[in-house]
């Protein structure tokens, strides 16, 4: 009977952190179209492309961790954190077949240690606690 519950405890807690590495995802997808578009119509120099794509890695972390604080999780900052790195894996998967090329750099190192601590802060800070 205490594995039933435990793997349905279990199920429940990754459907929101799934839920929200997608929609995390899709707001990567939509600020990269977003700053496509800015560079071609050339509202933007094609300089401001590295400052973008930071720009964009920290808004794709926090949306996820929003995702998640929105919830009712029991850990939120470690679910939003997750959520946060599963995110910028797949954007970090989508431009290695894009570009055919995937190197492991600290660069990105960097950048999943700093999606994982937005998007647990975010996660923590909007948690959403049910009335007891």
């Amino acid at each position: 009977m205490a594995t039933a519950k435990r793997k349905k405890r279990t199920r429940i807690a990754w459907r929101p952190l799934l839920r929200a590495t997608a929609l995390g995802a899709g707001v990567l997808l939509l600020a990269i179209l977003l700053l496509t578009l800015f560079v071609y119509r050339e509202w933007l120099p094609e300089s401001a492309m590295p400052i973008g794509n930071t720009v964009i890695k920290i808004l794709t972390a926090l949306a996820a961790g929003i995702f998640v604080g929105l919830g009712r999780e029991k850990a939120p900052w470690y679910f939003g954190g997750i959520a946060a790195v599963l995110s910028l894996l797949f954007s970090i998967v989508l431009m290695a077949v894009y570009l055919g090329t995937f190197r492991v750099t600290w660069s990105l190192l960097a950048d999943l240690l700093m999606g994982f601590a937005i998007g647990s802060a975010a996660a923590a800070l909007l948690l959403k606690r049910q009335p007891e």
